[in-house]
């Protein structure tokens, strides 16, 4: 998710039909300069280089759990061909997610750390000396256990993904200048090393003296590992 925002200018964005790197590539109406959905950069036109800013969001989650932390949620219904988006009951992408391509032209691209059509948290933390370090987290690492604490650099980072309601978050661990360490308990919650509990899709402090707080989240995405290791072929790999 971007911001539409750029330079003190407000863009509207559309889908080009282009490709590039295996992905689809948006467009601005109002420059026509094309941008990857992916980096949220322009590759071409007259905003070249320019970048979009990330914004943090849940990539994907159950609406059952959703709506339960969020019941005021407004849902936005997009139509296609006369009929809602989700109601059409079906995937239009559901063979080339159970197919071994490895990208939308069935190219081959391989990064051997991990199985092309492995799914993976990407996640990109600024460093202090001004880059950006990159990690991916292998869903298979949250098969036993839906929280993963870690260190980036010198960012501490609790990794959350839920294999049932598919909820992902990226916080940093850090609250009050403190590295707390998360331990899972039920549904979405989370224990600290302090005794504080806390929800995991909201990010919020459930108990203790700093119920109400909420954990600073990061921007994070569910991905294809061949697809971010195309993008960011710097990134490492989180090994339990």
């Amino acid at each position: 998710m971007y911001s539409r925002d750029l330079d003190g200018k407000t863009y509207t964005f559309g889908v080009s039909g282009k490709l590039w790197r295996d992905a689809l590539l948006m467009y601005d109406h109002q420059t026509r300069s094309l941008w990857s959905h992916i980096t949220g950069e322009a590759i071409q036109g007259p905003l070249k280089g320019k970048r979009l800013k990330l914004l943090v969001s849940m990539p994907q989650i159950a609406w059952k759990t959703w709506k339960t932390n969020y019941p005021n949620t407004s849902v936005l219904s997009i139509s296609f061909r006369g009929q809602m988006i989700e109601s059409l009951g079906r995937d239009s992408y559901e063979r080339y997610h159970t197919s071994q391509d490895t990208g939308v032209s069935g190219m081959e691209y391989t990064d051997s750390r991990l199985p092309n059509k492995s799914l993976v948290i990407g996640v990109q933390v600024p460093a202090k000396n001004g880059t950006t370090q990159f990690r991916a987290y292998p869903l298979t690492n949250f098969a036993e256990t839906a929280v993963i604490n870690d260190m980036l650099g010198d960012v501490p980072l609790l990794i959350f993904h839920d294999k049932t309601s598919f909820a992902t978050a990226v916080f940093k661990r850090d609250v009050t200048e403190d590295a707390r360490t998360f331990s899972p308990q039920e549904g979405n919650f989370v224990a600290d090393n302090t005794g504080t509990r806390w929800n995991l899709v909201t990010g919020e402090a459930a108990s203790g003296k700093e119920k109400g707080t909420r954990l600073e989240r990061l921007p994070a995405i569910n991905i294809y590992w061949f697809a971010w290791a195309r993008y960011y072929p710097q990134t490492t790999v989180y090994r339990q």
